[in-house]
């Protein structure tokens, strides 16, 4: 039998296969266990496997049991290796590893409005060395195209959802909450430095004609971060899941018009709306989805997003709303959005492209802040 993931036995996970499939006599045959296509980028992920189980119930009849395991550790085992020994230290304090494993054992799932909910949780295997397991059901996602009404609809529902959640305890962030840690680490620690430095631009790959048409507009954004920040400070305040991109919006063959809602490793208090972000700024910033149809999803979005909240009796205006979403996609996408995280790889023509697709989405969002500044004028 394929050894399980997180050096779990079968034995060890069986009580819980037994409860989730509501059959004490369950016995599992055969496991096969696969590497789940995913990019990993989150240092707190080690691994994400998909994992099939074949066995009996209690009256002999056949059963098959689809799970992913997704292994999650302390932020300093999936830090660059190359960072100094302080740094490491430092970040490994700010990530909150087990923030995922922690909410949806949380009984977020008594939160969820009809259309949206987590994915069910079978088991947490706690390891040793900040390490633990999580096993969830393999949702088994359509192959289909995302489309603007799964926009909309996913809105709406996460609009409801971060109602629903108004009162309830939020995981502690040590950083502060995400947009202020990512103005001080991401930005105010690395892009904002790198980017006025007059040597980042003498790389290739910040010589790329799309790269270098942004230097300008890019910098004196960099120079005002603190400034753009600061116009959240009135905005009212919601729960989020923090990173509610498509890809993290599965829809369930069972059941295509339910999302289940993955990934939470990042909820947290952010300004209403937040979640608008991911969702439609995410195809295009992973590169699945082209930056044009972007400027067309905002105000459906956003809209979808505040009927959802005043449906379940949170009325907040969707200037507000639209405000928080722009400042957040200027804060976190612009800076970072730019080649400095490949600046030192090897140039290659693939690399040189990747720079231009990323200037373009870079060109995109810096053109949205005409759109704030409306807002600031009404």
């Amino acid at each position: 039998m394929t050894p399980l993931p997180g050096g779990t036995t079968v034995g060890e996970l069986l009580p819980a296969l037994r409860r989730w499939a509501g059959d004490p006599g369950l016995e599992v045959d055969d496991v096969t266990c696969t590497p789940l296509p995913h990019a990993v980028s989150a240092p707190t992920t080690r691994c994400l496997s998909r994992v099939r189980m074949e066995g009996h119930g209690g009256a002999g009849e056949p059963v098959v049991l689809r799970l992913v395991a997704k292994e999650l550790q302390s932020a300093r085992y999936g830090l660059p290796p190359q960072m100094p020994d302080d740094v490491r230290a430092r970040l490994d304090a700010l990530i909150p590893w087990r923030v995922e494993a922690d909410v949806l054992a949380s009984g977020i799932a008594g939160c969820a409005p009809r259309g949206l909910r987590p994915p069910d949780v079978v088991a947490v295997g706690e390891q040793p060395g900040d390490r633990l397991t999580l096993w969830l059901e393999d949702a088994d996602p359509v192959d289909a195209p995302w489309t603007a009404g799964d926009t909309v609809r996913a809105a709406e529902a996460l609009g409801r959802l971060a109602a629903r959640r108004r009162g309830r305890p939020l995981p502690p962030f040590p950083g502060g909450d995400f947009l202020t840690s990512y103005r001080d680490e991401q930005l105010g620690s690395w892009a904002v430095p790198w980017l006025l430095d007059d040597a980042t631009w003498t790389s290739p790959l910040f010589g790329v004609p799309e790269v270098a048409a942004l230097r300008d507009e890019v910098c004196g954004l960099a120079r005002r971060v603190h400034e753009l920040h600061a116009r959240l400070a009135p905005l009212p305040v919601l729960p989020s899941h923090g990173d509610a991109t498509p890809m993290n919006l599965l829809r369930p063959a069972a059941a295509p018009d339910t999302f289940v809602l993955v990934d939470w490793a990042m909820t947290g208090p952010a300004p209403a709306g937040f979640d608008v972000v991911p969702l439609v700024f995410g195809r295009a910033e992973s590169g699945v989805g082209p930056a044009d149809e972007v400027p067309g999803l905002l105000g459906p979005a956003v809209a979808a997003y505040a009927r959802g909240l005043a449906a379940e009796g949170a009325d907040v205006p969707v200037a507000d709303l639209e405000t928080g979403v722009l400042v957040a996609a200027l804060l976190r996408y612009p800076c970072t959005g730019m080649p400095l995280h490949v600046l030192f790889e090897p140039v290659t023509d693939e690399l040189l492209a990747y720079s231009a697709r990323r200037a373009r989405f870079v060109r995109m969002v810096l053109d949205l802040e005409p759109r704030l500044t409306a807002l600031s004028g009404r």
